[in-house]
């Protein structure tokens, strides 16, 4: 008979994920995890599989968290503009506040796992392709209330935004600088009017 667990798997995904958002897959080990999530291995190997695995589970939580509530945030009521521009507005704020050296966990794998992990970069895809929706969805809802532009489709227009973002964070890495981020975000916005 299997004895139930002791902690919950949900807190300590979350925590697993900080971890690799913080230092990344290579540089993480065992008893990182471990340690951040407060299991023994044999808890770790029986609910998680492997660091790997545990490594893709934590992506996935990322995306239901973060990427998630951004979507939520651009599929709103109220002016699309003001939702992509919250959105925007958002970010800045975080890169430039103490959690801000950590980037994008979705850019981060991008930059260290993708080109050589297909599995990553399947979920990481999935991922970027939700927030894309979202972008492409607050697009068309602001093209159809005349506050956005229409030289341009709502694919276009949502994927500019997808690329954009994923520059500032990027960039923000290198230089947390608020106004240096919100002087790119006026650039982009321009570019929707």
């Amino acid at each position: 008979m299997a004895r139930p667990r002791e902690f919950d798997t949900i807190r300590a995904l979350d925590k697993a994920m900080h971890v690799f958002w913080e230092k990344g897959y290579e540089a993480t080990s065992l008893t990182d995890l471990t340690g951040a999530m407060e299991i023994s291995k044999s808890s770790f190997y029986e609910t998680f599989g492997n660091k790997h695995e545990l490594y893709l589970s934590a992506i996935r939580h990322y995306g239901q968290t973060m990427i998630d509530r951004a979507v939520v945030l651009l599929e709103g009521e109220g002016p699309a503009l003001e939702a992509i521009e919250g959105m925007f507005d958002a970010f800045i704020d975080k890169a430039v506040g103490p959690e801000g050296r950590k980037g994008c966990m979705l850019s981060n794998c991008t930059v260290e796992m993708a080109s050589r992990d297909s599995d990553a970069k399947a979920v990481v895809a999935e991922c970027l392709s939700r927030l894309r929706q979202g972008f492409v969805k607050a697009v068309a809802r602001g093209q159809a209330a005349g506050e956005i532009s229409t030289a341009r489709d709502a694919e276009s227009f949502g994927g500019y935004l997808m690329s954009s973002l994923s520059g500032m964070q990027v960039t923000a890495k290198a230089n947390p600088d608020r106004r240096a981020l919100k002087d790119i975000k006026e650039v982009v916005l321009s570019a929707l009017k």
